[in-house]
């Protein structure tokens, strides 16, 4: 069974590459010295398209390899950190316009650290606040792109 959801799989990402493919020739390329919205977008999907491509390829000639390689979803410790993860990521989606990329990304960046095994509450905060410092002002004022100022604190 997991080799059928496995070339269920592979066949999404290629239809979901070939689509993206489609949308990413409708927007302007420009050069590469002058990127425009369409060059990044048709890089990934042709990156997508050539490896579902490829990874299709492999499990129709019988190379399944992959499918004995894959492990089980973690369970105890492991299965709720990567769930405790999963859910901080889901609700800094939620907060990210309400509160504004700072404080969002601190506080993620504080809750990653922290499941990732950084003990005591200094070093979280000090890594958290740098990395979400360090990353607004990356975003902000080096490549110059609009982030969420939050509603609660504008």
């Amino acid at each position: 069974m997991a080799a059928g959801i496995q070339k269920a799989c592979y066949i999404i990402f290629l239809v979901i590459g070939i689509l993206y493919l489609i949308g990413s020739l409708l927007l302007p390329m420009g050069t590469l010295a002058t990127p425009k919205g369409g060059l990044f977008p048709l890089i990934v999907a042709i990156f997508l398209v050539a490896m579902s491509i490829a990874l299709l390829a492999g499990f129709l000639k019988g190379t399944r390899g992959a499918v004995d390689a894959i492990e089980a979803f973690p369970t105890g410790k492991d299965r709720n950190r990567v769930l405790a993860v999963a859910s901080a990521l889901i609700l800094y989606s939620v907060f990210l316009k309400p509160l504004g990329y700072l404080l969002s990304t601190v506080a993620l960046m504080g809750v990653i650290v922290h499941l990732l095994g950084l003990r005591g509450w200094v070093k979280v905060a000090l890594a958290a606040i740098l990395t979400g410092v360090l990353s607004y002002y990356l975003f902000a004022f080096i490549l110059e792109v609009p982030l969420p100022r939050g509603e609660v604190f504008p």
